[in-house]
């Protein structure tokens, strides 16, 4: 699609703004099970684990594991010696409603294999596993596993469970699989009747943001990518509280926040702003809880911006809001 010169210009910045990556408390937590299969595959350790990431939408569950691992020589793609390249790291999101069949052909197709109807889940998972061990993967990230647990009974999430440890205790070629989605995914270990899955889960429950421990933070983040990044001002007149009401409006996760930092830059650079005033800001915010421009209900319009109720569901869709009675 042509883009004009205004278009090319908001494209090329806009750009530029996401590609920044801040390190948060997170990332040490992250940094844990990281470190600790790095070790396991320099050592040819047999003995692998899965690791369980979880947080609320719009925690920022995904782009902090894939960018440690993109920061970790260990796991980036490496030549095989023939022409081809390994590639460490597989990364799929499950489908909705996922059954072990549906993550098998999920992964096979990931890797570009086809997915054939196969007489048996056995024969999935035998194929999954060589096909793996071509590839050179050693760790594999399934995000969105809380559709596991919307699965049919039959064959559902203790099914995933067993069918996970298996897959783990291959001998041939032991794998590491991540888990990332919402807090209840941890449902699917305790489901498992023999509780060997359990004990083979690291768990790490992701930290939500803090005034207190985070304003700072947060605040030389958006002076970073408003003024570094995207060339623009600060705003002359801010609201009382601008930062506290940044993470009260986004129910402060850290991915929320973001959203409205960059929903907020662009939409001064579409209206040809020199600054991102407090209007790109109420923008910004309407534009993550898909709302209307009603300042009443707009966390950086109205003076009693505490008593606006906006539920999120676990897609991270926003509710209708309503205003608490002072």
């Amino acid at each position: 699609m042509a883009l004009d010169e205004t278009d090319r210009r908001i494209k090329t910045i806009m750009k530029n703004v996401k590609l920044a990556y801040f390190s948060t408390p997170n990332d040490k937590l992250i940094d844990i099970p990281i470190k600790r299969m790095r070790r396991a595959i320099a050592a040819h350790d047999p003995d692998t684990f899965a690791v369980s990431i979880h947080g609320e939408t719009g925690a920022g569950k995904s782009t902090l594991f894939e960018q440690r691992l993109k920061d970790e020589p260990s796991f980036r793609p490496v030549p095989d010696g023939y022409g081809n390249d390994l590639y460490p790291v597989l990364y799929i999101k499950a489908p909705s409603k996922a059954t072990m069949v549906d993550l098998g052909e999920e992964l096979l197709d990931a890797m570009g294999y086809p997915t054939k109807k196969r007489k048996h889940e056995s024969d999935l998972i035998r194929d999954v596993r060589n096909a793996l061990r071509r590839r050179g993967t050693r760790v594999v990230l399934i995000d969105e596993f809380q559709h596991v647990l919307d699965a049919p009974k039959v064959k559902g999430p203790s099914h995933v469970a067993d069918s996970i440890k298996n897959l783990l205790q291959n001998p041939k070629w032991p794998i590491f699989i991540v888990l990332m989605g919402l807090p209840e995914i941890k449902e699917v270990a305790l489901r498992d009747p023999k509780d060997q899955f359990l004990r083979r889960v690291d768990d790490f429950a992701l930290q939500t943001l803090s005034l207190k421990a985070d304003a700072k933070f947060i605040a030389n983040v958006i002076k970073e990518l408003v003024v570094n990044r995207a060339g623009l001002r600060m705003p002359s007149a801010v609201v009382p509280d601008f930062i506290e009401r940044l993470m009260y409006g986004a129910h402060f996760r850290y991915g929320m926040v973001m959203k409205i930092i960059y929903h907020a830059i662009e939409d001064a650079l579409e209206n040809d702003l020199g600054e991102v005033t407090m209007l790109c800001w109420e923008e910004g915010y309407r534009r993550l809880v898909n709302g209307d421009a009603v300042p009443e209900t707009n966390v950086f319009a109205a003076d009693n911006w505490r008593s606006i109720l906006r539920p999120v569901n676990r897609r991270g869709e926003f509710g209708p809001p309503s205003v608490r009675a002072a």
